[in-house]
């Protein structure tokens, strides 16, 4: 089902389920509100409302090395997004989003999400695989410029699918768990337009032991996750793919067939002004049939791990965003965060090591990107923000890919609602 079938499916379940309730018991249609309270927004009298959003990233890059000889890549318009979303009839929630400079891909997310019981829902629509906290991450609200370099690769992305979510204890534990058409849209473009791609399946679940109203402790904000997806490849030169922050190949096309499982573990901790988060991927894609003689090869294992901090020196509390105390202003300066990671991602076959000949080779050389990143956020605002990252490299093995350490410097100015 096409992206745009969505909208159009969307359209017409929040029409129909919102129809009864648009007429008062005078027989009076509700009078559209609007506000404006972090963003554009249409009220509707009891029945919901409807939020207007937009997106805008600009990056400006120096890099070792540019992916393309154009000197206009130094500045990039990294995103312009809009969209609407909204409630209504306080069970069923919509969101809209597409993106203006894709012209590929240019519908992100586009689903509804109905309240069947309290604390369950259920969500459909074109949306994210429950798999990879970086990747779940709003764009809006990283602490970096980019994300993790597992966060970017090993995750599966947005696809089409129904999703049952949730929440118990208190908060205490949450979960998802769903069915989807193929394998996500955050891989080589090969599988994503071949015709023999299976449905996934994808779980998460993510607990807070020490979480209630009542709870002091210092732990109450600990987060700890585990997540999984299941699905079949089709043949061919689909393995998962890498990149530097910059652009350039880590893992070259690999032929690859039968199943691709993934594993994650993640944790998140914020106290006050500060936070830690880290996060282990393991992705193992499978090669039936795809050696010289259509012989079985090796597993393809890729493995990432990142671990970051941040620490809002302003003192503001550290959220899923930072809003200003102080807002640019006349009397105010804002927010200032610091930031900092360390990372590593890692393609090869356990225990075999050889030079490399081609993709249908039984043994795998390591390949891999080890990554340290630093920076500055400066909230201005509840809607900008100015952020200043470096970022060191180095990469390992690999044919042409060894080329020592590399530094990058990227500014990016973000504006959204």
């Amino acid at each position: 089902m096409r992206p745009m079938r969505h909208v159009v499916c969307i359209g017409l379940i929040v029409l129909g389920t919102s129809a009864p309730a648009f007429a008062q018991a005078d027989g009076a249609s509700p009078r559209p509100v609007v506000t404006f309270d972090g963003r554009p927004t249409v009220r509707i009298g009891d029945i919901g409302h409807v939020d207007f959003r937009v997106k805008t990233q600009a990056d400006w890059r120096d890099f070792p090395a540019e992916p393309t000889a154009d000197p206009n890549d130094a500045f990039d318009l990294h995103r312009a997004r809009v969209g609407v979303g909204g409630t209504l009839l306080t069970r069923v929630e919509f969101q809209v989003e597409r993106d203006l400079r894709d012209a590929a891909r240019p519908w992100r997310d586009v689903f509804v999400d109905v309240r069947t019981v309290r604390r369950v829902g259920v969500q459909a629509g074109h949306f994210k695989i429950p798999f990879g906290l970086d990747q779940l991450t709003s764009v809006m609200d990283l602490d970096f410029m980019y994300r993790s370099l597992a966060g970017a690769y090993l995750t599966p992305g947005r696809d089409v699918g129904l999703m049952v979510h949730g929440r118990s204890f208190g908060d205490r534990l949450r979960y998802q768990a769903g069915a989807f058409e193929r394998g996500g849209d955050n891989l080589r473009a090969s599988e994503r337009t071949d015709t023999g791609t299976a449905p996934t399946v994808a779980g998460r679940v993510v607990v807070k032991p020490w979480a209630g109203p009542e709870t002091r402790s210092p732990l109450r904000s600990l987060a700890l996750g585990v997540a999984f997806t299941d699905g079949r490849l089709p043949d061919g030169p689909n393995s998962l793919r890498g990149k530097t922050a910059f652009g350039d190949p880590i893992f070259e096309a690999l032929y690859v067939g039968g199943r691709r499982v993934r594993v994650g573990a993640e944790v998140q901790w914020r106290v006050g002004p500060a936070s830690l988060q880290g996060e282990f991927i393991r992705a193992v894609d499978q090669r039936r049939g795809q050696g010289i003689e259509n012989e079985d090869l090796p597993d393809a294992v890729a493995r990432g791990w990142y671990v970051g901090g941040t620490w809002v020196v302003t003192g503001e509390r550290k959220k899923d965003t930072v809003k200003p105390a102080r807002p640019l202003s006349l009397r105010g300066y804002g927010a200032v965060e610091l930031v900092a990671r360390a990372e590593r991602m890692a393609l090869g076959t356990d225990g075999l090591a050889a030079s490399y000949a081609g993709p249908r080779d039984a043994a795998i050389p390591l390949r891999a990107d080890t990554a340290w990143a630093g920076g500055v956020n400066w909230y201005l605002n509840d809607f900008a923000r100015v952020q200043v990252n470096v970022v060191r490299e180095r990469r390992e093995a690999g044919v042409g890919l060894d080329r020592g350490v590399t530094w990058s410097r990227l500014l990016r100015l973000q504006f959204g609602f």
